[in-house]
């Protein structure tokens, strides 16, 4: 078992990038042919090279991949997964306004990491050679994409419904 702490915390936000790559490939698939499938699928590129980088991290303070993590990380998607398809059997558009909600808190938890291994730098050589404030900065953008998805999909999800008109039903 990891007792540094740094590797503790870097290895939740490996295994949170696990799940937001699955999550992102779901709703991704949702929105195939669409323009929201195209931009998920140029987010998870850059999240999937950020997760590279937390490896080198990884690597870097002599701490493995915690498996362990990785395997509830996929638990977690998975459940994840079944509450989307749930509601997609009441309307596809909940669906991928759920799936986008997830993203922005998990983007909104890659941003607290940047933000604190930004601040540990000075003081921990291991960390050092890394652009934070970019990756930041690229978090913060990819945060307002997916935030604007969000929003445009609620609009979809809960439109006024004409009386003679119901949700989809599965």
């Amino acid at each position: 078992m990891d007792t540094d702490p740094l590797g503790v915390y870097l290895n939740d936000h490996l295994a949170g990038s696990a799940a937001a790559l699955e999550m992102m490939e779901e709703v991704a698939a949702q929105a195939r042919g669409e323009p929201l499938g195209q931009k998920l699928a140029a987010l998870r590129a850059q999240v999937g090279q950020e997760q590279e980088r937390l490896r080198e991290l990884l690597a870097r303070i002599d701490t493995s991949e915690n498996r362990l993590k990785q395997a509830a990380a996929w638990v977690t998607e998975r459940v994840g997964r079944g509450k989307l398809a749930l509601s997609a059997r009441v309307d596809p558009a909940l669906a991928t306004l759920q799936g986008l909600e997830a993203l922005v808190l998990g983007l909104q938890g890659k941003l607290g990491l940047y933000r604190t291994l930004a601040e540990l730098e000075p003081n921990d050589p291991r960390l050092s050679g890394i652009a934070y404030a970019a990756l930041a900065a690229r978090t913060l953008e990819q945060q307002a994409m997916v935030e604007h998805e969000r929003l445009a999909a609620s609009r979809v999800a809960f439109r006024p419904r004409r009386s003679d008109e119901s949700a989809p039903s599965g």
